[in-house]
């Protein structure tokens, strides 16, 4: 897929930039440079290489990795809260830290 002037003065329209004749042709030659070395990847031998973890559709690798999502017991707020802390309150206070 080569990048033509045209879409370069239409990406610029988008993102509301002002492009002279000068960078815009400096934009295609070097968007057309980056995206023949895409095609060069494309190329490599990559059979022998193995897929990234999370990149990876097997479902039961998937399910191996992460743990399942138990219900465990939760402290009780009365517990967690200080003597000192008022009981009817349904929030911690915490001493100032912003002056």
């Amino acid at each position: 897929m080569a990048i033509t002037k045209e879409v370069i003065t239409y990406i610029a329209m988008l993102a509301r930039l002002q492009l002279n004749e000068e960078e815009e042709s400096s934009m295609v030659s070097d968007i057309n440079r980056i995206i023949s070395y895409f095609d060069k990847l494309k190329e490599l031998d990559t059979s022998n290489i193995d897929a990234m973890e999370f990149l990876s559709m097997d479902e039961d690798a998937f399910e191996k990795a992460l743990r399942d999502d138990v219900v465990d017991k939760s402290y009780d707020r009365e517990e967690l809260l200080h003597p000192e802390e008022e009981k009817g309150s349904e929030y911690f206070t915490v001493p100032r830290v912003v002056e």
